[in-house]
């Protein structure tokens, strides 16, 4: 298995958690949601260094948190949007232009091994590749309140991270964004942006993003099966 080096953008705010602090530190059955994610790529071999965008203010809270995650190398200061903060970290970090890089939200804690295997799998083979799920919702573009399309629901994907490249295809396809002025949507819009074929990897509906405080009730179900279940 190739080793690889995961970027975690953790850099944000609690606002949609009605959190006056950054929500990758609500506790989530006894543990920050940062660490449960931390611990997905601290438990997998193939995991060479995780590299974390932080604000400043957080700076003393994440420092302590990391230490249990010898695998955490870097604490880098990030920049006002998530595509800021992940082109600093791949100014500052110290790689070959060959190795595999992978972005990560750092609110996505249930995201498998199998799943990132697979992903680099194709990154390997392939170049560039992001984790998706197939679209269970018939999806309508609306206006005005009203239909003005309905999308052919058997090419629609739900994209989710880790999402990744070689490190020469990724901090190039950041530094054309920024020369451009263009603003992604996620790293496959700026790789794609950049000219790269993007190949999706399926992934699993459990790797959700914790982003309301519904999505914590969900939480909890997945954390208390997967430890009956035993596995990552």
């Amino acid at each position: 298995m190739q080793h690889y080096h995961v970027i975690i953008p953790a850099a944000g705010k609690g606002t949609r958690m009605n959190r006056a602090y950054n929500k990758l530190f609500i506790e989530l059955e006894g543990a920050p949601l940062l660490a449960h994610t931390l611990n997905v790529f601290q438990s997998d071999d193939a995991c060479q260094a995780i590299h974390l965008a932080i604000h400043p203010r957080d700076f003393e809270h994440m420092n302590a948190l990391c230490k249990k995650f010898d695998k955490v190398t870097t604490l880098i200061e990030g920049g006002d949007t998530r595509q800021e903060s992940i082109h600093c970290v791949l100014r500052a970090i110290d790689v070959k232009q060959d190795d595999v890089i992978l972005v990560h939200d750092g609110a996505r804690p249930f995201v498998s091994h199998h799943t990132i295997h697979k992903l680099i799998d194709i990154i390997q083979s392939q170049g560039a590749a992001v984790v998706g799920v197939k679209a269970k919702d018939t999806i309508k573009v609306v206006e005005n309140d009203a239909v003005a399309q309905t999308l052919e629901r058997t090419k629609l994907w739900q994209i989710q991270t880790p999402q990744g490249a070689t490190y020469q295809t990724l901090f190039n396809a950041y530094t054309v964004a920024q020369q451009e002025k263009f603003e992604g949507t996620d790293d496959g819009s700026l790789l794609e942006y950049a000219g790269n074929a993007v190949h999706v990897v399926e992934g699993e509906y459990e790797n959700i993003k914790m982003t309301t405080e519904e999505d914590l009730w969900i939480g909890r179900a997945f954390l208390n099966k997967r430890s009956n279940e035993n596995h990552v």
